[in-house]
């Protein structure tokens, strides 16, 4: 008995297509993730001037889009935002006047990363 191939072409259509979009998917996850030059980092405590949460999926963390304030090395007042995930439980840690300590970039002082513990680490 022979397989049609009105069946065996769409078949194989459908499966490229899914391999194709699960590598896409793989290579833009990176994508916008904040990467800094550990010799072009700084560090400086930031004040946090507003916090948002943004759409998540998991109800144990938050998606917060941080608004933060900063001096950098050479003096200069940066305000900026930076995403980050956090547990649920330290949301207090975390309001409008709070310090917290972050990196950033002496070329791009506007990119920053918070030193936050990940929520996924016990």
């Amino acid at each position: 008995m022979a397989i049609s191939y009105y069946v065996t072409y769409p078949l194989l259509v459908v499966f490229f297509g899914m391999f194709v979009f699960f590598i896409y998917n793989i290579i833009m996850a990176g994508r916008g993730a904040v990467k800094i030059d550990p010799a072009d980092a700084g560090q400086a405590q930031g004040e946090i001037i507003n916090i948002r949460s943004s759409s998540g999926e998991n109800s144990a963390f938050i998606n917060a889009i941080i608004q933060v304030r900063f001096i950098t090395a050479d003096h200069k007042i940066v305000n900026t935002e930076v995403k980050a995930v956090i547990d649920v439980v330290k949301v207090p840690e975390y309001q409008k006047g709070a310090k917290v300590p972050l990196i950033y970039s002496r070329k791009e002082p506007k990119k920053i990363k918070l030193k936050i513990p990940s929520p996924l680490d016990k």
